[in-house]
This record gives structure tokens, sequence and C-alpha cells, in this order.
């Protein structure tokens, strides 16, 4: 595995305790790539009422918990929203205790050996989502797979900070194993999302798409494009196309 090229999201977490909790397990574990997606509440004033955002006091408290683990605070990327979270990585992997249709579920030391082939090859993320609710059914269609954390029926709901430990001691516990592929690079998330919005405009444009609902097709195509593990350049060759079929459709209206 690659450890630089691990990047673990943490999707509007609530709790600062959570926060530096988990920023202290990755580097337990040698991890140190971590990305916030703000809650909305961090925009307004801190609940200590004193100067700054309350994403700055959340941060600051988080930094007490972290303890020696604080320069990944520092250093770590603050996003308004999960898909500029993981615009630069080229595989996806979201945490979750439900069953999700279409996409491959992972274990911790399956998702590790996973993420030990696909590092080679680029970026990966693995996103954890808030502690209320997890993450939801759109912030899951971003992720090619998902992880769930085998538990206890009675009490299936990991504490936030826990999650991340389990699935880095995994990490770091994992040997390395052979690249998926060589030579080719893999198709990044940014570029995945691009050929989506030019699909669903087009699609749409052409009255293929149910303008209630556009969202029900297109997640078919995406757990098709998913499965295929498409490179870069295939992904690039399939958003020309779909250009020019834009063009075709323009000049004939």
């Amino acid at each position: 595995m690659e450890p630089g090229k691990v990047r673990f999201v943490l999707h509007r977490p609530s709790s600062a305790e959570n926060v530096g909790a988990a920023a202290r397990a990755m580097k337990n574990f040698g991890l140190s790539r971590l990305a916030v997606v703000a809650p909305p509440a961090w925009a307004g004033t801190p609940r200590s009422g004193g100067p700054g955002t309350a994403g700055e006091d959340v941060l600051t408290r988080a930094r007490r918990v972290a303890r020696r683990a604080s320069d990944l605070l520092d250093a770590a990327e603050i996003h308004a929203d999960l898909r500029a979270a993981v615009a630069a990585a080229t595989w996806v992997c979201g945490t979750t205790s439900r069953e999700v249709e279409g996409r491959p579920r992972l274990d911790p030391r399956t998702l590790a050996a996973e993420v030990a082939a696909r590092s080679a090859l680029g970026e990966v993320a693995i996103v954890f989502g808030e502690e209320r609710r997890g993450l939801s059914d759109a912030e899951l269609e971003l992720c090619q797979a998902v992880c769930t954390i085998p538990t206890s029926n009675a009490y299936d709901s990991m504490n936030l900070a826990q999650a991340v430990a389990v699935v880095a001691y995994e990490l770091r516990a994992t040997s390395s194993v052979p690249a998926l592929r060589a030579a080719s690079e893999p198709a990044r998330h940014a570029t995945v999302e691009a050929l989506w919005d030019r699909a669903r405009a087009l699609l749409g444009a052409a009255g293929f798409l149910n303008p209630q609902n556009p969202e029900h097709i297109l997640a078919d195509f995406r757990r098709l494009l998913a499965r295929a593990d498409p490179t870069q350049r295939e992904v690039e060759l399939l958003a020309g196309a779909l250009k020019a079929l834009e063009r075709i459709l323009r000049e004939r209206t």
C-alpha cells in the first residue's frame, strides 16, 4: 500500500472529539491524508461565543484530543461538498452498515487488499459518514464500493472514530499486493462526475430521462460504469462521444 495516496474523508462530522480521535487513529497506523466535508454549522459562530467561526472552534477542540496527531488536522483539506473532497480520487469506497444495490460490499480486510492494489495506480478515498445518519444514498452513489464493519446485530452502529481506527488498522496490517493493471491510468473521480453531468443534460434534452427523477436511470448507468472500472482515457472518450452528440442535437433544433 502507498499511504500517501490514501485519503480518509470525514463527511460532515458533528463531534470535535471524533474528528480529533480519528486523526489520532490515522497517525497510529501511518496514515496522514485527511479531508473533511464541513457541515453547514461550521460557517456559524463558535458555541463558546468567541471569535472566528464554528469550524475553527471545532478544529481547535479536535486538536486537544488528537494530541501529537494535530499536524494531520493542520494539514487537513476542508471541502464544501463530497464531490469536491473525492474529485482527485481514482477509486472511492464509502462506509455504511446498509446493503447498497449494485455496489461491491467489502469488509475492512478485503477493503485493505483492494486499497493496497489500487493505491499503486492512483489516489484512493475512503469516506466515513456523519455520526447521526451515516452516508445517504446520494452520497453512496459517488462511491464505487462500500465497506461494512461486521458488528453485532444488537448494535450495528459504530462510533465514527472507532470505525476510522478499525479501517486504518486493517490498511496497516495488510501486506502489499500486485497492482490491478499496469500502465493504464485509472479514471479520476472528477472526470467521471463531469461525464455524468454531461450525460444527464444530454439524455434529459433527448427525452430519455424522467424529468421528475433523472437520477433513477443514471444510477443504473453509474453502476455499469463502476463495474467496468474504466481508465482515464476511456472516460474521456465517452465524454467526447457525448459532446459530439450534443453538437448534432443542437444543429437539428
